[in-house]
Order: structure tokens, then C-alpha cells, then sequence
């Protein structure tokens, strides 16, 4: 069982109370959560200031998703050695190193704005140290939450949190433009180095908890974290069903709704807004719901239901003939995304020990993002053929894993 470190009135005798709120009256979860917050908002301001920042150094669009894609390298090369670093040093103080880390980079790269010196080498420099620093923080953030809520609360603690990661979608880009078209590239800068170190000093008072005595080396505990995953079934097959849908799914959401809007439906804008607004929707509500509520039944029949559902999903909204209709699957397509996430991630903490907790979150994140570029690069050549083909090929794709899950007696019986 894992130790606790959730604020004493969890404890107390008596009816306990329902789950989001259990979790939300605990000062280290709400410590957790805000420095979870502060730091995506951060990162939307970087990704806003840094576009506009490169359009004005060259005017090329390329240059734009070069300098992002900058980011993505290194965050998906480092995101295992960084679970292990959680393990080895605590959650707590790998979350507080990175945040500070990003913080001097970003002021760094906003003093050199606001003095109109900043050149495209050092925006490749920045975002190849930024992805860096979040290969670090994002699986200690994920390992960091079953040391501060109770065991039965794991569900309750993810779904608020991925009701954090909705607020900051919505509102991060917003206000990163309006400073950006208010007061410069710079000061937006200055807004991310600034919510980059309070999100390390919002972590700084948690207790560190244990760590992992180990005289391995980095990768000898990667390795080990390996190993640990490899050896546990009902997890490997798991995970690698997790990678599969994120990567049949992926191309079909994020290439093929933009596609979709374009050509179907009138404003396309309008509409592909208003299509993942729905989506935010749906998985923000599947996540409360799945806070409130234990997991019904086995998780891996839940999974291969879910999975199936996913792949129905795709298949409707490539074929939907009116906006509202396309709305309408987008809210439920998101519930059962919400739901399952939040479902699948507490299953995977409460089924880890604290001391490889930090390299199994590493390995789901990049079951969830690691094939994210070699997805939507396909996903794209597809819908530059035909539209049809990509929702089509996604849906059954996502069908054929539902069916080989079901088939698999580890995920069965998980």
C-alpha cells in the first residue's frame, strides 16, 4: 500500500466525505494542483511567444514548427531518465530542479527579447532545454500524487488535475496572446520564467518522501524500471495498448478534424473550434464523473469497452453530416476519453510501488505522447489522399486493438 501524506482529516472516524471534495480539502494536493496549473500555463505562454517571436525573426512558417518540434526531441529522449531521477531523488525535489531550471532559461530568453537581441539559434537553444526540464517534471508531477492523497482517492486527485490541464487550454493561449499583442514577446516571456519558479516554489513545502537507494547508474535504473514493466503483464499489455490507440486516435483528432471542419461544415474555424471545445467538454465530465465514482468493475474489460467506444467514435465523427451532430460525438467521444485516462492512470499508480513510481508514469507518458510526430506525419500524408481513409482506417485500427485486448487473458483479468 502506498504511504499518504494527505492532510490528517482524511483519517478521521466517521463517514468519510464524497471524493473530489475529500481530496480538495488536503493543502498538499491543492499545492500540487496549483503547481501543476502554474506550469502549463507557463508553457502556453512560451508556445504563443515563441511562434510569434519566429514568424517576426523570419517569416517562415517552417521555422515555426521547427523551433517547436525543438522541444519535443528532447522531452521524449529524457521523459525515462526522468522518471528514474523522481525515483532516486524524490518527486517533490525533481519537480522543484526543473521548474527552477526553466525558469532561469525563460528569463534568460526574456531579458534578450526585451532588448531586441534574440536570435532563431537561441529559440532552438531554449526549447531544446525547455523539453528538457518537462521530460523531468511531468512524470514526478504524476508520481507525486499517490504520496499526497489516500489510496481510494487516486481517481478523485487525476480527474482534478486533468480538470487543471482543461482550465489551462482554455485560458493559457487566450492570455498569452492578449500579452503578446499588448506588451511583446518579452513580457510573455516573463510571464513563463515567472509561473516556471512559482510552480517550484508551490512544490517546495510538500514532503519530499522516499526515495530510491540505488548504486546503479541513470540508465541502470531506467533499465530496472524496464525490467519492472516487462515482468508485470496486465501492465506491459496495458501500456502497449495505451500506445497503440494514441497512435491510431491521434492523426484522426488532430489532422483529420481541422481537415474535416474545412470542408464540411461551413465557417470552418467556427466549427473546428467549437469540435474540440466539445471535446474539452465531454472530457472534462468524464473525468468528474470517474473522480466520483470507483472504477466499475475490472479495469482491463473497462479498457477494451472503453477502446471500442473510442474507435465508434471516430468512425461517427467522419461520417457526421450536420455541426451539431459532430458536436454531439465529440461530447461523448471526450466523456469516455476523460473517463478512461482517469480510470487508467490510477489503476497503473495504485498498482505501482512509490519507488518505481516515477519510471512506470515516464513509461505511460510515452505510451500516451511518444509516437505523437510519427502519427500525426502519417495521419497527415492519409488525409492529403483522402479524408474518408484517415477516420476510416483510424476507426477500424482502434477496433482491431479493442479486439485484440479482449483477446489477451492479462488484460482480462487486470
Amino acid at each position: 500500500m502506498f504511504t499518504s501524506y494527505a492532510d490528517g482529516d482524511n483519517n478521521s472516524p466517521g463517514p468519510r466525505r464524497p471524493p473530489l471534495d475529500d481530496v480538495l480539502r488536503s493543502r498538499s494536493y491543492r499545492l500540487l494542483w496549483s503547481a501543476q496549473f502554474a506550469a502549463l500555463l507557463a508553457g502556453y505562454f512560451n508556445y504563443v511567444a515563441v511562434a510569434w517571436l519566429t514568424l517576426r525573426i523570419t517569416g517562415s512558417s517552417l521555422a515555426v514548427g521547427a523551433v517547436l518540434a525543438a522541444a519535443s526531441v528532447p522531452q521524449a529522449a529524457l521523459m525515462l531518465l526522468g522518471g528514474a531521477a523522481s525515483d532516486r531523488s524524490s518527486p517533490r525535489t525533481t519537480m522543484l530542479a526543473a521548474s527552477l531550471a526553466r525558469g532561469i532559461v525563460m528569463g534568460v530568453l526574456a531579458v534578450l527579447t526585451l532588448t531586441r537581441s534574440v536570435q532563431l539559434w537561441q529559440l532552438f537553444a531554449a526549447a531544446v532545454l525547455v523539453g528538457a526540464t518537462t521530460a523531468f517534471f511531468v512524470p514526478a508531477s504524476a508520481s507525486l500524487l499517490p504520496r499526497l492523497v489516500a489510496n481510494d482517492r487516486l481517481e478523485a486527485g487525476n480527474a482534478l488535475l486533468n480538470l487543471g490541464r482543461t482550465l489551462a487550454l482554455v485560458l493559457g493561449p487566450a492570455a498569452a496572446g492578449v500579452v503578446v499583442a499588448v506588451a511583446g514577446a518579452g513580457t510573455a516571456l516573463g510571464a513563463d520564467a515567472a509561473g516556471s519558479v512559482l510552480a517550484g516554489l508551490l512544490v517546495a513545502p510538500l514532503p519530499a518522501g522516499g526515495s530510491v537507494a540505488s548504486t546503479a547508474s541513470p540508465l541502470g535504473d531506467v533499465r530496472d524500471g524496464l525490467l519492472h514493466v516487462w515482468g508485470d503483464t496486465p501492465l506491459r499489455v496495458v501500456l502497449l495498448v495505451v500506445a497503440a490507440l494514441n497512435f491510431f486516435a491521434l492523426g484522426a483528432v488532430e489532422v483529420g478534424l481541422p481537415a474535416l471542419a474545412h470542408l464540411r461544415f461551413g465557417p470552418g474555424a467556427v466549427a473546428l473550434g467549437s469540435a474540440f471545445a466539445a471535446w474539452g467538454l465531454g472530457s472534462t465530465l468524464g473525468s468528474l464523473g470517474a473522480g466520483a465514482r470507483p472504477v466499475p468493475g475490472q479495469i482491463g474489460r473497462l479498457t477494451v469497452v472503453m477502446v471500442a467506444m473510442l474507435g465508434a467514435g471516430i468512425a461517427a465523427a467522419g461520417v457526421a453530416p450536420t455541426l451539431p451532430v459532430l458536436l454531439v460525438v465529440m461530447v461523448a467521444v471526450g466523456t469516455v476519453e476523460g473517463a478512461g485516462s482517469t480510470y487508467l492512470i490510477s489503476w497503473m499508480q495504485r498498482r505501482t510501488e512509490p519507488g518505481l513510481q516515477g519510471r512506470v508514469m515516464s513509461l505511460a507518458m510515452l505510451a500516451s505522447v511518444g509516437l505523437e510526430p510519427v502519427a500525426l506525419a502519417a495521419a497527415g500524408a492519409v488525409a492529403s489522399r483522402d479524408l474518408g481513409l484517415l477516420f476510416w482506417g483510424s476507426a477500424i485500427a482502434v477496433e482491431l486493438t479493442a479486439l485484440l485486448a479482449a483477446l489477451s487473458r492479462s488484460v482480462r483479468r487486470a
